[in-house]
């Protein structure tokens, strides 16, 4: 098999939903995705949306330039797929960075958003032109307050965040299905998380807007399983995304205590960490 290209991308957890008010924010985490631009056309498991598939007829139609003979698909990812945790965000991302790594042809910002969020509308995976997501997937390093409306010039603000240990919870049902509509209600509730995360609180943002997230969805049981693992463990914790993974924030004195609880809850859980001041570098592994 010939790798004709490689891109990576990170996931990253929900600070402020787009569809809540037009602006969104994540933060990056330390679970990669890697897509290799190959000539062995099979079938992409993790790709259920064919998100790659659709990114490469739109490259097509926009006339860029592709690696002659056939072409086709590996992906190597850490990300848990449809759990609110930017994965197919993270997949288009690193899939176009192989595209570009292929044909030495690089996108602007702008073109990269456009072309990126057609696909994502156009597989029917994200509520939004998913702005904010691309940004913070791509990036690796920095949260971003984004406007997601505006695909040519996002107006990103650099968030401080803390360095922190990020237990996610993976639970067994399918990402809410949603529409713009079903946020207009709490909309004033989503723009006060804004102005939260403008004033230098973003923990506090992280509580609220998963707050918002599960009463938006109706999900009761993440709602009372955040209050609980607060109580329990003296902790944030919120759903992230549509959910419905739920994301827990500790420190590393006391992450261990948090595992503990979760362990007793018999939850299914994940841990990584916040993927924040570090320089991103593609270093090839030696499979590649």
């Amino acid at each position: 098999m010939k790798i004709h290209g490689i891109g990576r991308a990170c996931a990253g957890f929900s600070l402020l939903h787009a569809a809540g008010c037009g602006n969104g924010a994540a933060v990056p985490i330390a679970l990669g995705t890697t897509v290799m631009l190959t000539d062995n056309p099979v079938p992409i498991p993790e790709d259920q949306s064919n998100l790659l598939g659709l990114l490469l007829e739109a490259w097509q139609a926009r006339d860029l330039p592709l690696p002659s003979g056939e072409l086709g698909w590996e992906v190597r990812s850490e990300i848990p797929i449809g759990m609110g945790l930017k994965s197919s965000s993270a997949l288009l991302v690193s899939a176009q960075r192989a595209l570009s790594d292929a044909t030495r042809h690089h996108l602007s910002a702008g073109t990269t958003f456009s072309l990126l969020s057609a696909v994502q509308l156009s597989a029917g995976v994200s509520l939004t032109n998913a702005i904010d997501d691309f940004t913070v997937v791509a990036d690796w390093s920095t949260p971003w307050l984004v406007d997601a409306t505006n695909i040519s010039d996002p107006h990103s603000d650099p968030i401080k965040f803390p360095n922190k240990e990020v237990l996610i919870i993976i639970r067994d049902q399918s990402k809410a299905s949603l529409s713009i509509s079903n946020f207009d209600s709490l909309r004033p509730r989503f723009e006060e998380v804004v102005r939260i995360l403008r004033s230098d609180d973003p923990i506090e943002a992280f509580r609220l807007n998963g707050h918002l997230v599960a009463q938006t969805i109706g999900d009761e049981e993440a709602e009372a399983l955040c209050e609980e693992i607060e109580v329990r463990t003296g902790c944030p914790a919120a759903i992230s995304g549509s959910g419905p993974a739920i994301v827990v924030l500790a420190d590393v004195d006391n992450a261990a205590s948090v595992e503990a609880f979760l362990n007793s809850m018999e939850l299914k859980w994940i841990r990584t960490q916040t993927s924040l001041h570090q320089k991103f570098e593609v270093v090839r592994e030696p499979w590649e």
